[in-house]
């Protein structure tokens, strides 16, 4: 059979990311050549993401601008998977008939033979705790990657698909989980980007507690491995035994990335949050009491259904009190199929995009303050690339990749994955600026 050229868009968080390596890990293993750019392709594979309005919307354009590409005869296959893909699977078909197939989140082992793949005649293999990861194409830089311990989510907040796109919160066992940290660590990996719906429940499943502490003690004996970040944690699944290791382990990352949402009580009880105001300030102020230097990041939603004036002013102030070092601010979307999507009292888009941009202008404040506040001070850096300027581009530990600020370092000659002492000298906009710290 003669090899098919396949290329892959792919759209989302890193949880899609990693879908799509382990996709492009099947295609490849099965005897498909992988393209870098789709106009070189016969198939092309369209990993959607349908969390939101706007990530829908990218996703649609993103295959209609595929579509085009099947007027040249080169590509003979449009392949549109992701959640999307999930969520309205006939709609796309209907719709946007230059699609060939529309393949489920719960189907990617039919991915090979779609795309004409498939002549080593591997097996097929059930999506949920796999062994993808064997083959899986990493998509980021040489020294990071994302490590996915968990899929799925029970949590039903009222806003949320995901657990209707995604599933039940199911973990990966720890052993497998370590096989592949070990064959990312020997491929020169040095930061582990721990990612999954629900962080903080890891195990719950499989062993009847949380064992997300248990995890980090192991892949922190991993030699090559230097930096573990921890993303999508959930304010209340924390425990005092995790609390407790992320403080004194050295490699995970003083960095917790912890999505809110709202503080008003009434409102996080709509969203069906499980924690209250008082709740959250109390984990915050523990967090912050016994991990010295923290790095917190957050997510919040503005323009919940029924979201008063009063209570958009308790969520700007609480963001003011809090200080939050990094956070990103979204409207609500009013997503199908969701509770909250049928909740009286839906805001105009006009109020919302208001109440987005007061909090972003208050968070800038902080940020700026904050960063001053380094100037002067040393922090380690794992250094990601070179402008084309020449000059280095990194991230401090109290930044995720991708989705934070950035370090800028000056007159130094480094590589990629190195992590260095930098001395912070100054700001530019939401980034730093840096010198190395010469040693001995």
């Amino acid at each position: 059979m003669k090899s098919k050229k396949v290329a892959l868009i792919n759209l989302g968080c890193p949880k899609n990311l990693v879908d799509a390596e382990e996709m492009l890990g099947r295609v490849a293993y099965s005897g498909s050549t992988i393209c870098q750019y789709p106009e070189d392709a016969e198939v092309l594979i369209v990993n959607t993401c349908g969390f939101i309005d706007d990530s829908k919307k990218e996703s649609i354009d993103t295959i209609l601008k595929m579509a085009k590409l099947k007027d040249d005869a080169r590509c003979k296959k449009l392949i549109v998977t992701g959640c999307l893909a999930q969520r309205y699977p006939d709609e796309l078909q209907k719709e946007i008939p230059e699609i060939d197939h529309v393949v489920g989140l719960k189907d990617f082992d039919k991915i090979t033979s779609l795309s004409g793949s498939g002549n080593k005649g591997e097996k097929s293999l059930s999506v949920q705790c796999n062994d993808d990861w064997r083959n899986r194409i990493r998509l980021t830089p040489r020294h990071y990657a994302y490590l996915r311990i968990s899929d799925g989510c029970d949590n039903r907040c009222s806003y949320c698909a995901i657990p209707d796109i995604r599933g039940k919160f199911y973990s990966r066992t720890i052993g497998n989980i370590m096989e592949e940290a070990r064959k990312m660590a020997g491929e020169g990996v040095k930061e582990l980007n721990i990612i999954s719906q629900d962080t903080t429940s890891y195990g719950i499943d499989l062993y009847r507690n949380k064992q997300l502490h248990v995890l980090l003690e192991k892949l922190s004996k991993i030699k090559d491995i230097e930096w573990i970040r921890l993303l999508y944690t959930h304010p209340g699944h924390f425990y005092p035994e995790l609390i407790n290791f992320i403080a004194k382990c050295e490699k995970v990352c003083k960095y917790i990335d912890l999505p809110v949402q709202h503080c008003n009580d009434t409102i996080l009880e709509k969203m069906r949050r499980g924690v209250t105001h008082t709740q959250l300030r109390t984990l915050i102020d523990n967090l912050r009491n016994h991990i010295p230097g923290l790095f917190l990041r957050t997510s919040v939603i503005v323009g919940f259904p029924g979201e008063t004036e009063e209570q958009f002013a308790e969520l700007l102030e609480f963001i003011k009190a809090v200080k939050f070092e990094r956070l990103g601010a979204f409207t609500y979307s009013q997503e199908d199929g969701t509770p909250a999507s049928s909740f009286k009292k839906q805001l105009p888009e006009k109020v919302k995009e208001q109440r987005q941009k007061e909090i972003m202008l208050a968070q800038q404040e902080i940020i700026i303050k904050k960063h001053r506040g380094l100037i002067g001070k040393s922090i380690p850096v794992i250094v990601d690339e070179m402008s084309e300027k020449g000059i280095f581009i990194g991230r401090s530990y109290g930044d995720a990749p991708d989705v934070d600020s950035k370090v800028i370092i000056q007159k130094a000659h480094l590589k990629a994955g190195d992590i260095k002492n930098m001395l912070i000298t100054g700001t530019e906009g939401y980034d730093l600026i840096s010198t190395l710290i010469r040693e001995g």
